[in-house]
């Protein structure tokens, strides 16, 4: 009998132990919100609504105290109109129809994971005084409210319960997300529209490389626009800077962003990084600045609004462009049919290229007449490469290499090579190189320098067989012995 009593007393203490244990790991799940009466794998419903059924929504933020309010009408065509009157709205601001739509879609409609509890134990989940008091008004005249508590431990969900309801459940935090949401979140994410039509001139600078463009804006007949520089020189854009005027013309940003003047160290707008002047033809200014691209985002503010903003780097282009490949990248590039001839000079040595191609065709058109030194220039090659066309590639492709301000140009000597151009309308243009230096020529048109620069690539070249590589001067020379060893109007290099 003693030894059964020996037994029993430590199966006692085990049992004691075990139901200790299972009361403190119990409790510890109660302290920590991890208590879930009933889980589902695949989630549940637990409240939805109709936007078509809405009045309004309300959410009252207890740690701000404020109340954002989001009403419903309908327009002319039954659809719906959002409204937003929340304590920190602005009627002068307009505020964004997808963004509130979001926010009411997520704020109307609940999907649960698990419920915690079916007693009501509120405080055990902070829903005695809850975050956030949604409520919802629908059009028949009811009214449901629903109250977000803490969130779960590892932060991915929150708990919720509707009013007349005990049970408690677990909610993905991407409602409590929506509910501190406040004005700034609803703004309108076009923040600039302005058409090329409006546009009279556009200011570009750049503060890492001191880079500063002045353009004109022109429109063709057909609607096709045009931009060129007219400071600290003149010349045409390319499309890579149409395009980066465009982004900002039509200006989509991602997200508005609080701050103050202490606060735009952080986005890197105390010194920013670009800076635009947006001029319309009716006078008024539209001036933009944007940070250096911070962990893939841009940082920006236009002069005199409120708020700063964040962009995708996708929602801009072109800001880290050198210069060269924002202008036009050719000192003279023109069609083949908008000139009647050419004359190109090297000391004593010198050709005309005349060209008679009907507009909107090209060298090797049936119609075309090509000479050069008033010899037929149509020769090809077995295969149909034009020597003509490597000619008229290599004038019209004259690459810039560089631009230069401040050079002070020594002009007594007279030009190295000159290009004279005789338009259709008998009008001429003249460009001259001036040697820089071994290796490159300071460029001047119509005797005015053009603040550029060409390597002397672009006119001593010899491609060999690679009739796509060559300087003006040696595709002169290439022609030319076209020219005298063609047999039938073909010449093949050797």
């Amino acid at each position: 009998m003693k030894s059964v009593k020996n037994l029993l007393v430590p199966f006692v203490i085990m049992i004691a132990l075990i139901i200790g244990v299972a009361v403190y790991f119990a409790v510890d799940k109660i302290r920590n919100n991890e208590i879930s009466e009933t889980s589902y794998s695949d989630g549940f419903d637990i409240l939805y609504f109709n936007q078509t059924d809405l009045s309004s929504i309300s959410v009252y933020n207890r740690e701000t105290g404020k109340t954002s309010i989001v009403s419903f009408m309908a327009d002319g065509n039954n659809n719906i109109v959002f409204g937003y009157s929340g304590d920190d709205s602005d009627p002068a601001v307009k505020y964004s129809q997808y963004r509130l739509s979001n926010y009411v879609n997520a704020l109307t409609g609940y999907y649960g994971y698990s419920i915690v509890s079916k007693t009501g134990n509120y405080a055990d989940y902070g829903l005695d005084q809850p975050a956030f008091t949604i409520t919802i008004n629908t059009l028949n005249g009811s009214m449901t409210k629903v109250f977000l508590g803490n969130k779960s431990p590892d932060n991915n969900y929150c708990y919720m319960f509707v009013e007349g309801s005990k049970d408690i459940y677990l909610v993905s935090s991407d409602k409590y997300a929506e509910a501190e949401k406040t004005a700034i979140n609803f703004l309108d994410t076009t923040v600039l529209k302005i058409e090329n039509s409006e546009l009279d001139t556009v200011h570009f600078d750049r503060k890492s490389d001191g880079l500063s463009i002045d353009a004109k804006v022109s429109l063709s007949v057909n609607g096709e626009v045009s931009m060129n520089v007219f400071k600290p020189y003149e010349h045409k854009t390319s499309a890579y800077f149409i395009n980066m005027i465009n982004k900002v013309t039509n200006l989509d940003i991602s997200e508005y962003v609080e701050t103050d003047e202490k606060g735009l160290a952080k986005y890197g707008l105390d010194d920013p990084e670009y800076h635009f002047i947006l001029t319309l033809k009716n006078g008024e200014k539209k001036e933009l600045f944007f940070s250096k691209e911070i962990n893939g985002y841009y940082y920006g503010y236009i002069a005199g609004a409120e708020n700063c903003f964040m962009l995708n780097n996708y929602q801009l282009e072109n800001l880290d462009m050198m210069e060269t490949v924002l202008i036009d990248p050719y000192v003279c590039y023109f069609y083949a049919d908008e000139f009647s001839s050419i004359t190109g000079t090297y000391g004593d040595l010198s050709f005309k290229f005349s060209l008679d191609v009907p507009e909107g065709m090209n060298i090797l058109s049936d119609k075309a007449r090509v000479e050069l030194d008033g010899r037929n220039a149509k020769i090809t090659d077995s295969a149909g490469r034009s020597y003509a066309s490597v000619l008229y590639e290599s004038i019209a492709n004259i690459q810039i290499g560089g631009i230069d301000t401040s050079a002070v140009v020594n002009t007594s000597q007279g030009p190295a090579l000159s290009l004279s151009f005789t338009g259709k309308n008998y009008v001429t243009t003249e460009y001259d190189f001036y040697t820089r230096d071994e290796d490159s020529y300071y460029v001047f048109k119509d005797g005015v320098y053009m603040n550029f620069y060409v390597y002397s690539r672009e006119i001593f070249f010899d491609g060999g067989n690679d009739t796509y590589s060559y300087g003006y001067w040696n595709a002169y020379e290439l022609l030319n012995e076209a020219i005298y060893g063609n047999i039938g109007g073909i010449y093949d290099l050797p």
